[in-house]
């Protein structure tokens, strides 16, 4: 793609595709020992999670899944750059993101399974939105993007030093959403951070189909502040740009946009078929740039890393996984289809109350094995 640059030659980085690295960058970083581990733990479970939904869609307990494989450096490395009081606003691919900043993976799954999050009083205070300064997650792209801004704006009122984390996907930068968010936040000067995930396709069109810019970081100097482009495979790089950005809001600088170009090597979600609109040597270079065997090297080579560390890790994962999406399914099945429709509206309209009827005579007829068991 001639928009962007394969290989990286205009991107900040840190860790390049090889394992080498900037040793003085890493130094300026000062992260512990501990962190560094943090951060390859949360990328190797957002995979095992990814892989463990990808089972269930398959299995028939989820509808709809999405792919995050080859991304998580992207996810990760931003989230990390917060502060436990800054507010995060994703879609629905970054699971990467949610569990490096404490969401369970039993919450992740249960908005999938029946799109609520929580179902006692103990588990809703350990996974309380609210607490963990996040903001609800759509499937209806952009238009979260404003409503952050809003937030963020609401806060300033409050004299908080809050920062809002907006994350998007490259094909969110075609909707007005976009645009609106960005300019009410310039002009305001509000403390957010705008992240692009580029990861070169929104369903089956491409970036380049996206805009004719060079780069979607370019797009935030007409919204009157900067624009980063770093290599969303390097988490490092993601931290670092991120940092530096919630740095700069948080001192009243006002806003800055980080495009993290990395790569969605997986399908778009479980209904989607990348190989009618994508070459698949494509992906098999992008999969030679993948962000967890990266850090791996350079984890080795500062003494962080070795085979039965990474077996443990991933063992662990995929356990962790596994469990909550057994206690979610059991969980899942207890809610009622009444608690879809109760749960919307304190005094239902007509037509949702004649949706429910509908749903009643449906079930009566056919049982719930008709829809799956869900």
């Amino acid at each position: 793609m001639a928009t962007f640059p394969s290989d990286f030659e205009a991107c900040e980085q840190i860790i390049a595709p090889d394992g080498s690295y900037d040793s003085e960058a890493v130094e300026s970083l000062s992260i512990d020992d501990e962190t560094y581990r943090q951060l390859y733990e949360s990328m190797v479970q957002a995979r095992e999670l990814e892989e463990r939904g990808m089972i269930l869609q398959r299995q028939g307990e989820l509808h709809f899944w999405e792919e995050c494989r080859g991304e998580e450096a992207s996810h990760v490395g931003p989230a990390a750059a917060l502060e436990s009081n800054d507010w995060l606003q994703s879609d629905w691919r970054q699971y990467g993101m949610h569990i490096q900043r404490g969401r369970s993976i039993e919450d992740i799954l249960l908005f999938w399974l029946r799109g609520y999050e929580t179902w006692d009083d103990e588990f809703a205070q350990r996974n309380d939105p609210a607490a963990q300064r996040r903001m609800p997650h759509t499937v209806a792209i952009g238009t979260t993007i404003p409503q952050a801004v809003g937030m963020i704006w609401g806060q300033t009122y409050k004299d908080n030093d809050d920062v809002m984390l907006v994350q998007m996907g490259e094909g969110a930068t075609s909707k007005g959403d976009f645009h609106e968010g960005l300019n009410f936040a310039g002009v305001l000067n509000l403390p957010a951070v705008f992240l692009v995930v580029n990861n070169q396709w929104a369903i089956s069109v491409p970036a380049e189909r996206q805009t004719a810019s060079e780069t979607f970081a370019q797009k935030a100097t007409g919204y009157g502040f900067d624009g980063i482009l770093v290599d969303g495979n390097d988490v490092l790089a993601t931290y670092r740009a991120t940092k530096r950005a919630v740095e700069n809001a948080r001192s009243g600088e006002g806003p800055m946009l980080v495009e993290a170009l990395t790569y969605r090597r997986g399908a778009h979600s479980s209904s989607d078929d990348p190989s009618i609109y994508r070459d698949e040597a494509e992906v098999e270079k992008w999969a030679e740039r993948d962000p967890i065997d990266r850090y791996e090297l350079f984890l080795e080579d500062r003494g962080l890393w070795d085979e039965e560390y990474a077996e443990s890790v991933r063992e662990d994962a995929k356990t962790r996984a596994k469990e909550a999406a057994d206690t979610a399914i059991e969980v899942a099945a207890e809610q009622s289809h009444e608690e879809v429709f109760d749960s919307v509206y304190a005094d239902p309209p007509e037509h949702i109350q004649t949706q429910a009827n509908e749903l009643d005579e449906l079930l009566d007829e056919f049982g719930e094995d008709a829809f799956g068991g869900h």
